[in-house]
């Protein structure tokens, strides 16, 4: 009886400790001017969210460094206003873009809001640490906040 209390203990802290290290991060939003960002983790995936305006030339692009730890998967841009019929130029939007935890170690992507096709002329610069533990869980912090 005692042996099969002690097995069943075992058996309950290792479920909950294998669910509890899977629990999506909560969102974290930061903001500096008109560059607002937001990014959360869950499991092995980290998606960043931020705000921009393509109708005026600036867009979001990104650099990763280290991504043999956190690879890109996606991005895509969305009007506020997804209606077709109603979008307006001047109109801003959100910005999604999603990693991956690909081994442990830690990964840094710099993201930049640029007139790209003017060769760097910036309007902001945001920098995310991705931290991939052994068992491909994926935690982020901001470390560098725009100019």
């Amino acid at each position: 009886m005692k042996k099969n209390l002690i097995t069943l203990i075992l058996m309950v802290l290792t479920v909950f400790t294998t669910f509890s290290s899977c629990k999506p991060q909560k969102a974290a939003t930061t903001t500096n001017g008109g560059n607002p960002m937001s990014f959360s983790t869950n499991g092995s995936t980290v998606t960043v969210v931020l705000e921009g305006n393509t109708t005026t030339g600036y867009s979001w692009g990104y650099k990763i460094k280290n991504n043999t730890v956190a690879g890109y998967v996606s991005d895509e841009y969305k009007a506020n206003n997804t209606d077709p019929n109603q979008m307006m130029v001047g109109a801003g939007g959100k910005h999604t873009f999603v990693f991956k935890a690909l081994k442990q170690g830690t990964a840094y992507v710099t993201f930049d809001y640029a007139q790209h096709w003017k060769k760097g002329n910036k309007a902001g610069v945001r920098m995310l640490m991705i931290m991939v533990d052994d068992k491909l869980n994926a935690t982020a912090a901001e470390v560098k906040r725009g100019e």
